[in-house]
């Protein structure tokens, strides 16, 4: 009959050879009473371990520990038990026992670096790590894992560094290759990380960790239906992988399936609830829903996880961008930059906020910046066309080709601001038909993109809006609510359509000292809105037959309260809200004294510079017969507020200011009613924040070339031009 130690010996063997279940069998007939028994109940614990029984391990070998204190390897072992079940402070306490047994042990040393960088001690884990590395500088494991905890510090190059170094010695691991294949892809080298990441797959077809990674390298070369094949196949060998949830959203995302990814974001909250960039990413759905509100809600949720997770704050910046809040969009895109600086979005994001305050040259960096950081990055060329027009370089001509025929530009919803820049360069070196064929397509995209968020404008929807609009606004309504309402001359409102000049009045008028600029205000439209809930009408339309004077006193006060936020002691504010048309009736009733200004163009210059502008917010300017049946509306609507409110407004040309910008400029100001200041005429030198996309036309002395842009593209538009025409002439 065999001895203890000798059964002990042979369950070892079948322990080394893999054979799991014998070596249990066998673990288990060393008898009670024999020395040999606790290395026995602690191998046996190992196992368990090996099985992924980390609570049936910690069981185990506790009791193993507890006969024999002074064994260094039941100590890591047991370590290792705790960290897999999250607790650290005992993993980190018995990883030093353990050291302090033998201070030799390497591999326990390796055990404490992974303890302490789970706890967020990342400084630490990288200070034990570098220990084991002095004495074996050949330890693969110790140059994987210092990889890791590197990246976890946001040094990059130097997590590579260590990637490779373990790669180097051992090449055919298939782990310290998936590592290194994900690294590859966040630095932007998709081509090496596929040939890392398939190899890695290779190797260890049933490593879901390499699945995953390959996953993403797919996704970024834009081989989606691959990438998706692979994440599936992560799924299978572990469906708890939280990670690989949030990757399949993102994949759906991409193709525009947003309802599939934000399943696919909530199965991966469910795993791990306190995943920031997953709750960042959800974030970035309902941004790209439009629902804006939810979206920062959820973006603020991930930054009070975790401080240093960049997507949340570049997705705070935007929020904040979009509101006009320019130092506290810089301060997030600030620290998403501190977080991880290696993210593009984050710099054109912060390109445009530069953009709107005049800082070019800062904006250009910015916009280098991303792209040197992704070549095919659509909105960092899209803007950088923008800003440069026919002064940009062949270089960058070149790579925006480049960009056009990458597989990044197909997998994510950019090609269309590819093909708007595109079309932009086209049209300032005036090689018009390319503009119209790439303004074409681009504008077909954006509208596939609208309607893929259930976001597309419904023209007949906005009818009926508008046929509500005139028919509660009328002249009955005019003379019920006579003399009511706030009676301060301080909002003054620029309207028109988008593209009509509203920009260059708002600049004219807030280079005078006594007129503060506000740009683009919901306010009208807000205070619409809050109707129902300050009467308690159920709709709009019925709140308007129920305002009462003290009513309408409570939303002119709240109104005009939220616009003194912008400048408190100005004489004059103007809001340049160009929809803010509809909104004339409304905006009597409660300001009976508020400056009106109306601009008009032709309406085929309005059309061709909408169509030819890529805008982030407005529906209506991807379709052609959109565009015509809201302007036919507007015209419609301007029509109804000279019969009902005549000689209530100041109407301004664009053609007439622009060919005698001081002639109109004094009649402006007489109509604001403050005094004649030469600056207005130097209105491109006046230092204030300009968000919209005329942003570069106001930081420059008046020009004319916008006028009857539209002749450039009538051999491919003429039919559109004639019904815009009669619209204008009806």
């Amino acid at each position: 009959m065999p001895t203890p130690a000798e059964i002990l010996q042979q369950a070892m063997g079948l322990h080394r050879a893999g054979r799991l279940a014998e070596a249990e069998k066998a673990y288990a007939t060393v008898p009670t009473d024999a020395p040999e028994f606790v290395d026995a109940l602690h191998l046996t614990g190992v196992i368990a371990l090996q099985k992924g029984d980390a609570r049936g391990a910690i069981n185990l070998i506790t009791r193993a520990v507890q006969t024999r204190p002074d064994v260094p390897a039941m100590h890591s072992n047991l370590a290792e038990a705790y960290r897999t079940v999250g607790k650290l402070n005992d993993a980190v306490a018995h990883c030093r026992a353990a050291l302090n047994l033998d201070a030799a042990y390497h591999a326990c040393r390796v055990n404490l670096a992974l303890a302490l960088a789970a706890q967020g001690n990342l400084a630490d884990a990288e200070k034990e790590l570098r220990r084991v590395l002095e004495a074996q500088p050949a330890n693969a494991l110790a140059w994987n894992n210092l990889g890791n905890v590197l990246r976890m510090l946001k040094r990059a190059d130097e997590a590579l560094a260590a990637a490779r170094k373990a790669c180097q010695l051992e090449p055919t691991n298939a782990e310290f290759l998936s590592n290194l294949g994900q690294m590859l892809v966040e630095d932007g080298d998709t081509e090496e990380a596929l040939q890392r990441l398939a190899n890695a797959v290779k190797l260890n077809p049933r490593l879901p960790a390499a699945r995953n990674n390959y996953g993403n390298a797919l996704r970024e070369a834009g081989r989606l239906d691959e990438a998706e094949t692979e994440y599936n196949e992560a799924l299978k060998q572990n469906p708890q992988l939280a990670i690989t949830h949030n990757n399949i959203g993102q994949l759906n995302q991409e193709r525009g399936n947003y309802a599939e990814a934000m399943r696919w974001y909530e199965q991966s909250l469910k795993l791990d609830p306190r995943a920031a960039k997953t709750v960042a990413n959800y974030a970035s759905v309902m941004t790209e829903l439009d629902r804006v509100t939810e979206a920062e809600k959820l973006y603020q949720q991930a930054a009070n996880m975790d401080p240093g997770c960049a997507e949340a704050h570049i997705g705070l910046g935007g929020v904040a961008q979009r509101r006009g809040e320019t130092a506290p969009a810089l301060a997030h895109y600030d620290r998403a930059e501190q977080a991880n600086p290696r993210l593009p979005a984050q710099y054109v994001g912060r390109s445009g906020v530069l953009n709107h305050l005049g800082r070019f040259e800062d904006a250009e960096k910015s916009l280098r910046r991303a792209l040197q950081l992704d070549a095919e990055c659509a909105g960092a060329w899209e803007s950088l066309v923008g800003l440069l027009k026919a002064k940009l370089p062949a270089a960058d001509l070149s790579g925006l080709r480049a960009a056009l025929q990458g597989p990044a530009a197909k997998r994510s919803n950019g090609m269309q601001s590819l093909h708007f820049a595109m079309g932009i360069y086209a049209d300032a070196t005036k090689d018009y038909a390319t503009a119209a064929a790439q303004l074409a397509l681009a504008n077909e995209l954006q509208q596939q993109s609208w309607q893929r968020r259930g976001l597309a404008y419904s023209a007949d929807e906005h009818t009926t809006y508008v046929n509500e609009l005139l028919r509660v606004f009328d002249r009955r309504h005019f003379e019920r609510t006579a003399g009511w309402g706030n009676n301060s001359e301080v909002p003054v409102f620029i309207l028109g359509l988008p593209r009509s000049g509203t920009t260059l009045v708002e600049q004219v008028l807030a280079s005078h000292p006594r007129v503060f600029g506000a740009d683009e205000l919901r306010l009208a439209r807000d205070s619409f809105e809050s109707l129902p809930a300050v009467t308690g009408a159920s709709n709009r339309w019925e709140a308007v037959a129920a305002l009462t004077r003290d009513h309408v006193h409570a939303v002119a006060d709240a109104h005009l309260k939220r616009l003194r936020e912008h400048d408190p002691s100005a004489d004059r504010i103007s809001d340049k809200m160009p929809e803010n048309y509809l909104h004339i009736g409304l905006i009597l009733t409660l300001f009976p004294n508020a400056k009106i200004i109306h601009l008009r163009r032709d309406l085929r210059d309005v059309a061709t510079s909408c169509w030819n502008t890529h805008f982030g917010q407005i529906r209506w300017a991807n379709v052609q017969g959109n565009i015509a049946s809201h302007f036919g509306n507007y015209w419609r609507a301007m029509q109804h507020w000279r019969g009902v409110l005549p000689g209530r407004f100041h109407e301004v040309r664009y053609e007439e200011m622009v060919e005698d910008l001081e002639r109109h400029a004094r009649k402006l100001l007489e109509f604001v009613n403050v005094e004649w200041d030469d600056r207005c005429l130097e209105f491109h030198k006046t230092e204030r924040t300009v968000r919209t996309a005329s942003v570069t036309q106001v930081r420059e002395p008046l020009y004319k070339r916008s006028v009857e842009r539209w002749r450039n593209y009538e051999p491919w538009h003429s039919e559109w031009f004639a019904k815009l025409d009669a619209i204008q002439n009806a």
